[in-house]
This record gives structure tokens, C-alpha cells and sequence, in this order.
């Protein structure tokens, strides 16, 4: 049997602030540049850079680290694909490919994170309530089959932060081929918005749709967790 491949992309910019805490990458991650269309700096030579292939690059003053996973998506060809940030990545054993493969495990999420009253009200509580009211309209208008689950898991307390992921490569590529066309709708309907961090919604909004995505298909996919480290 073929050995099978693996690549952990490492979210970086050339915003980024130096590390105070110490950290060596494991075998399987790679520093991508994202964000690189918008600058003609790179952090090191020969970086994966996200403006390279198809690309959404030039959005990541919006899409933050969804530029680095959209790239992942249409360019990278690993059997085992992920993304993870230059501040964060999973604690993973150093036989964690091996094990993923022998139980025949389909995606690595981070640990759930708690949060009250439910996820929707926290979103719309942090953020603006009426990009989140937007998702919910699309759900009912355009994934009318899946509305009354969106509602259900929207309702319970738990989600996976980050825009953190280890997927086989088919399952990437599902997870991407239903939740960017939703995101780039969200986008477009949001528009740009004058605070920078309140800009970054529709990353904010695709924690909660890969959190969804999983949770609704628990029958087709095998989930497993991990912690992750903060670095400071």
C-alpha cells in the first residue's frame, strides 16, 4: 500500500508578531503565506504563498485565514490536508497520522468550545446580528432541507473555534464545496465594514459552519478532537 501523505498549513503573515514562546514544527507543517496578494513582502524565501493557483488571496483583510484554507482547497494534494495559525496548532501525538489512518478517522476538529446562551445568540451578542440573521435566511431560502437542523445545532452551546482542521483530502474538499459558496453569499450581502475586527465576520461565521457542517453529519463522518496550544 502507497504511504500515504500529509500537510499541516501553517496560517503566517508578515503581521504576525514575533513569538515569545518557543515552538518546532512537527514533520507535516508548512508555513503558508496568507494574505501575500495584498503585499509583495514575504516571510521567508520560497514560502507557500496563498496568491498562488486559484486563489482568494486579496481577501484576507476580510476571509483572515479562510484565504489560507480556500488555497489548501483548490491548490494543495496531500492525502491528509489541514490548517492551523502561527499562534495555534493541535497537540498531536507523534504517530497521529498513523492513528487517523487505522481508525479510519475522517476529520480532527479542536476541542468544542462552551459558550451561553447558545451559539447563535453569542454570535449575534459579539458580532453583528444581522450578518448572522443573513446566514440564517440563506439556510431557510437556499438549504431549505437543512434549516431545522441549522436551527437545532445553532441552539446547543458547543463549537469548534479557529477555522482549525485535519481532513482527508475528499473531505476537505466536501466541507469547502458546501461552505464557501454560503460564506462568499454572507460576504456579499454584509459588504465591508469600517471596524477591522468586526470586518473578519466571515471567518467568525465559518467556525460555526464547520462546527454545523460535522455535527449534521455525524452519520457520514468519523470525528475525532484535539487540544491545541495558544503561544504567546
Amino acid at each position: 500500500m502507497q504511504e500515504k501523505t500529509a500537510g499541516i498549513y501553517v496560517a503566517c503573515s508578515i503581521y504576525d508578531k514575533p513569538l515569545q514562546d518557543s515552538y518546532t514544527f512537527i514533520q507535516e507543517e508548512i508555513s503558508l503565506q496568507v494574505g501575500a496578494a495584498l503585499t509583495g513582502e514575504r516571510i521567508s524565501e520560497n514560502i507557500v504563498s496563498d496568491c498562488e493557483g486559484e486563489n482568494i488571496s486579496d481577501r484576507n483583510k476580510q476571509f483572515c485565514e479562510l484565504t489560507g484554507l480556500y488555497w489548501i482547497w483548490k491548490n494543495a494534494c496531500e492525502d491528509y490536508m489541514g490548517l492551523v495559525h502561527y499562534r495555534r496548532h493541535f497537540l498531536l501525538p507523534d504517530n497521529w497520522l498513523e492513528r487517523m489512518i487505522r481508525n479510519r478517522i475522517d476529520v480532527i476538529l479542536p476541542v468544542p468550545l462552551y459558550v451561553a446562551p447558545s451559539i447563535a445568540e453569542n454570535y449575534k451578542e459579539r458580532h453583528i446580528a444581522s450578518d448572522w440573521e443573513y446566514l440564517m435566511e440563506f439556510f431557510k431560502e437556499k438549504l431549505s432541507e437543512e434549516y431545522e437542523t441549522a436551527k437545532q445545532i445553532f441552539s446547543g452551546n458547543l463549537y469548534c473555534p479557529c477555522n482549525m482542521l485535519i481532513a482527508r483530502k475528499e473531505v476537505l474538499d466536501q466541507l469547502c464545496e458546501w461552505m464557501f459558496p454560503i460564506i462568499f453569499a454572507v460576504a456579499e450581502h454584509g459588504g465591508e465594514k469600517k471596524d477591522s475586527y468586526m470586518n473578519r465576520y466571515p471567518g467568525f461565521i465559518s467556525e460555526r459552519l464547520i462546527t454545523y457542517f460535522f455535527e449534521s453529519r455525524m452519520e457520514k463522518y468519523r470525528v475525532a478532537y484535539a487540544n491545541k496550544n495558544f503561544l504567546r
